[in-house]
């Protein structure tokens, strides 16, 4: 697998949700290939940047370049560059089907080959028994099946959220150690953690608080409401 990463440029970046701004003059870079980790605590942003990031969140201010792709203009672009592998809430596998079944749905959706999920299975060092069903599988099993089958169609990169919850150390050490052997293939990795691991990681910080945006990103909110 020769994969042709994505380069990341953002200057004072902002978005907001539902409940008002989550991240505000942002700047950023991340090189192609890399593995970049949006570190922080919950609750600071770091679902709805790797959304941003990946065009699937709209900015309200800001510049954003992904590998020659300007946005918003060209999310759907971007979209097709950045594939996820797991985003919390809404883009999970399900505990319910086997990982025989996650796997079909997935190879279906992605057009990836028998061969091809071979391949990312090995590439994370994952065997999993594919007649059990994904909730029974140990949480970085399911994480890693999860990334196996974004990366297995061979994207410029991959979304990975919440690397970190609910594993122990060692797990997390396995899960992480899966990722940098991702990054080896060109494939660009954006992940979001509580902490970002040790080692050859590109880190995002996200200000956690209101008083360090600057008033014109306010400004701009009070423009953009009905």
């Amino acid at each position: 697998m020769d994969v042709d990463g994505v380069s990341i440029l953002a200057r004072g970046i902002a978005a907001k949700g539902p409940e008002g701004v989550v991240f505000a003059n942002l700047d950023l870079q991340v090189s192609a290939g890399a593995l970049a980790v949006v570190a922080g605590p919950g609750g600071t942003g770091r679902t709805s940047l790797l959304l941003a990031l990946s065009g699937r969140l709209p900015l309200i201010t800001g510049y954003l370049d992904v590998s020659g792709h300007v946005l918003p203009a060209q999310a759907k672009a971007v979209q097709q560059l950045i594939r996820p592998a797991r985003l919390r809430p809404g883009y999970e596998l399900e505990d319910k089907h086997r990982v025989k079944e996650a796997i079909l749905e997935r190879r279906l959706i992605s057009g990836a080959s028998d061969r091809d999920i071979d391949a990312a299975l090995s590439l994370v060092g994952l065997a999993p028994d594919r007649s059990a069903l994904v909730g029974d599988l140990h949480p970085a099993d399911q994480l890693l099946l999860a990334v196996a089958l974004a990366v297995a169609p061979s994207p410029a990169g991959i979304l990975v959220d919440d690397v970190d919850v609910g594993l122990p150390l060692p797990s997390r050490a396995r899960v992480w150690a899966a990722l940098h052997e991702v990054t080896r293939t060109g494939m660009t990795v954006l992940a979001s953690a509580a902490d970002a691991p040790s080692g050859d990681v590109e880190v995002i910080h996200l200000p956690a608080r209101e008083q360090d945006w600057p008033t014109d990103v306010f400004d701009l909110l009070e423009e953009d409401t009905p």
